[in-house]
C-alpha cells in the first residue's frame, strides 16, 4: 500500500543524509545551504585552504594544525531562515470539482520557523607540537519544510523534520612547514519523520483529488550509527599560497521505524485495518571532494577560491522493506488484504558542483572584515522534482566580520541565498497511491495526477555566530 508513498519520503532520506533530506545527505544540493560554521559561511564556503577554526573538522581537518593554544573551545549557532514557494500548474479536473480550488490552485509557502543549528567542539595538542586532537559534535545548516496539510502539494509533503547529526574526533599531523594531513572519524546519528497525504480513490467511485479520500502518512525512521570518515591535507608550497583539499566518504545508512495512517473520512474507508508498522530503509550518501587555494598576506588580507563536487549521481537506489513481522491491510476497498513487499527505488540524480569566493581584510588590530559568494548546482532533474526534494540552481552573497579580544574570537556571519526560479512541465511526481499501485485496472486510462509540475522558486537568509576561545 504504501510503496510510492516511500518513493518520496525515501527521496528525502536520500538527498538529507537524512535530510536534506534523508538525504537533502545529501550534504548540500537541496539538503544542505552552503556553507555550515559562521566564519566559513562569511566567505561564502571558500574555507578550505585557509580554514583556521575548528569548523576545520568539517572541511579540512588538515588545517586543524593551525590551532596553536593547548587548549582550543568552539560554539557555533547558525539561525536559518528558509522562503520557498511553490505555485502547482492547475489541474482541470480539481478546478471543475474542488469548490475550494476553482479559480485554480493558489501559491503555497513553507511556514517552517527558523531552523536552529548549534555546533561546539574541543581541541587540545596533548604536549605534542605538531599534533592536534579534536573532538567536535556539528549537523550541516539545513532549513524547515512544513506545508499546508491540505494544500495543492500535500501528496509531495506536508511536514518534513530532519536531524543528522556527526560526531566526530579527529587528529591533524603538521608534517613540516610546508605540509599537514588530518583524519576524523564520524559518527552519524540520523532521525526522520515526514508527513505527506495518500490518495485512496478507488477507482470505482469518487475522483482522484477528493480530500475525504485523502490519507495521512507519518513515517519516522532513524538510524543511531553510521560511521564515516573524512581526511584533508594542506599545503604551503611558498609562505604566501595554500592548498587545500578534503575528502568525505560515503555514508550508508540503515534506518529502521514505523510508517502510521489516518485513514480517509469518506465512510466507504471505515472498516480498513492495518497490521504491523514496521519499516526498514537502506541508502548511501555520496562522497564529496573539496578543494581551495589561497593567495594572502600572513593575517592582514586573504583570498581564496574554491571548489566543492559532490557525487549524487552514485545514489542510484534505495531499498524498503517491512521489518520483522511485515505490514499488511485488511478490508481495503476494491483489494481485500495484501502484504507490503519490499522493493527497490531507482534514483537518477546528477553530480552537483558549487563554486566559492571569498577572503577577509584586516581593518584593525581586533577587527577583521569577511566576505563571500558562492554558485551550486542543482542535481535534481525537473523530472523528479517536488517539495519534498527542493533544490534549484542557487547563488549567495555572504557578509561577516570578526572581532579578537586576544584569548576569545567572537565572529558574525550573515547571509542570502537565491533559489533561481524553475518552471517543471515534464514532472513524473504523481499522487502516491496505494490501491492505483496494488491494482490499476479500475482507473481504466487515467491513473494517479501529476503534482510536480508548476513554478518553484525560494531563498534563504541565515545568520551565524561562533565563539572561540583558546588558553
Amino acid at each position: 500500500m504504501v510503496r510510492r508513498m516511500f518513493r518520496h519520503i525515501l527521496v528525502t532520506c536520500a538527498a538529507l543524509g537524512a535530510l536534506s533530506g534523508l538525504a537533502p545527505a545529501a550534504h548540500a544540493a537541496g539538503f544542505y545551504v552552503p556553507e555550515r560554521g559562521a566564519r566559513a559561511l562569511s566567505m561564502g564556503g571558500a574555507f578550505i585552504a585557509g580554514a583556521d577554526d575548528m569548523n576545520a573538522q568539517w572541511l579540512n581537518p588538515a588545517a586543524l594544525t593551525r590551532l596553536s593554544d593547548d587548549l582550543n573551545l568552539y560554539l557555533d549557532v547558525g539561525l536559518i531562515f528558509a522562503s520557498r514557494s511553490f505555485d502547482r500548474q492547475d489541474d482541470p479536473e480539481v478546478t471543475r470539482k474542488d469548490p475550494a480550488y476553482a479559480s485554480g490552485f493558489p501559491t503555497v509557502e513553507n511556514e517552517g520557523p527558523p531552523f536552529v543549528d548549534p555546533s561546539l567542539g574541543v581541541a587540545t595538542h596533548f604536549g605534542l607540537d605538531d599534533f592536534v586532537f579534536a573532538l567536535g559534535a556539528y549537523g550541516p545548516y539545513a532549513g524547515t519544510n512544513e506545508w499546508p496539510e491540505d494544500g495543492p502539494q500535500r501528496y509531495s509533503l506536508i511536514n518534513l523534520n530532519a536531524l543528522e547529526l556527526f560526531i566526530q574526533a579527529s587528529v591533524a599531523w603538521r608534517v613540516s612547514d610546508e605540509f599537514a594531513v588530518g583524519v576524523g572519524l564520524q559518527w552519524v546519528f540520523t532521525d526522520i519523520t515526514q508527513r505527506l497525504q495518500i490518495s485512496s480513490y478507488p477507482g470505482a467511485f469518487g475522483w482522484a483529488e477528493a480530500q475525504d479520500m485523502d490519507t495521512l502518512a507519518e513515517v519516522k525512521v532513524k538510524d543511531v550509527f553510521s560511521p564515516s570518515a573524512n581526511f584533508g591535507l594542506l599545503v604551503t608550497p611558498v609562505p604566501a599560497l595554500d592548498i587545500g583539499l578534503s575528502v568525505q566518504l560515503p555514508v550508508s545508512v540503515e534506518a529502521t521505524g514505523t510508517v502510521e495512517t489516518r485513514t480517509p473520512s469518506n465512510y466507504y474507508f471505515k472498516d480498513v485495518t492495518v497490521t504491523g508498522d514496521a519499516m526498514k530503509v537502506s541508502l548511501d550518501f555520496p562522497p564529496m571532494f573539496r578543494l581551495g587555494v589561497r593567495v594572502h598576506d600572513g593575517d592582514l588580507w586573504s583570498a581564496e577560491l574554491a571548489a566543492v563536487y559532490e557525487m549524487w549521481s552514485v545514489m542510484d537506489g534505495i531499498v524498503v522493506a517491512p521489518g520483522d513481522g511485515g505490514v499488511q491491510f485488511d478490508n481495503v476497498p476494491g483489494i481485500g488484504s495484501y502484504r507490503v513487499r519490499p522493493f527497490d527505488i531507482r534514483l537518477e540524480h546528477d553530480d552537483s558542483f558549487s563554486l566559492r569566493l571569498g577572503g577577509f581584510v584586516r581593518l584593525a588590530p581586533v577587527v577583521t572584515l569577511r566576505a563571500g559568494a558562492f554558485y551550486e548546482k542543482s542535481p535534481i532533474k525537473d523530472r523528479f522534482m517536488s517539495v519534498l526534494v527542493f533544490d534549484n540552481d542557487k547563488a549567495g552573497g555572504t557578509l561577516g566580520a570578526t572581532l579578537d579580544l586576544g584569548a576569545v574570537e567572537i565572529d558574525l556571519a550573515l547571509a542570502y541565498v537565491k533559489l533561481f526560479e524553475r518552471t517543471v512541465t515534464d514532472s513524473e511526481k504523481y499522487q502516491v497511491n496505494p490501491l492505483y499501485d496494488e491494482d490499476a485496472a479500475p482507473y481504466g486510462e487515467a491513473g494517479p495526477h501529476v503534482v510536480g509540475n508548476g513554478t518553484y522558486e525560494g531563498s534563504y537568509f541565515m545568520v551565524s555566530t561562533a565563539l572561540s576561545a583558546g588558553f
